[in-house]
């Protein structure tokens, strides 16, 4: 996310959150909790996402998308899910012997 789109994040807006704590950084959904704002300096966001269990996170700006997802520009965490194979298909790991 650009800095002044996380800057213009308000209290309730939906977002999609890669979350640092899931080892295949999975996008999960959720809403934006905090905001506290800074005069010069990126803000401070809190997002509460719903995983199972409610968890407030404080991710950075990189790791949060806008929703709807559709028309964002490139994210690295998004492309290399996309690039991981399909469940119960060809694992495409080399294991050395």
């Amino acid at each position: 996310m650009f800095e002044f789109q996380w800057n213009a994040l308000r209290v309730g807006d939906r977002v999609a959150v890669h979350d640092d704590l899931d080892a295949g950084l999975d996008l999960r959904e959720g809403v934006v909790h905090i905001v506290e704002t800074r005069s010069h300096a990126v803000n401070d966001v809190a997002i509460r996402l719903d995983n199972g269990h409610i968890a407030i996170q404080h991710p950075r700006r990189h790791a949060v998308h806008l929703l709807p997802l559709n028309g964002r520009p490139p994210c690295w965490r998004c492309e290399a899910i996309a690039a991981l194979p399909e469940p119960g298909g060809e694992a495409g790991w080399i294991v050395a012997a």
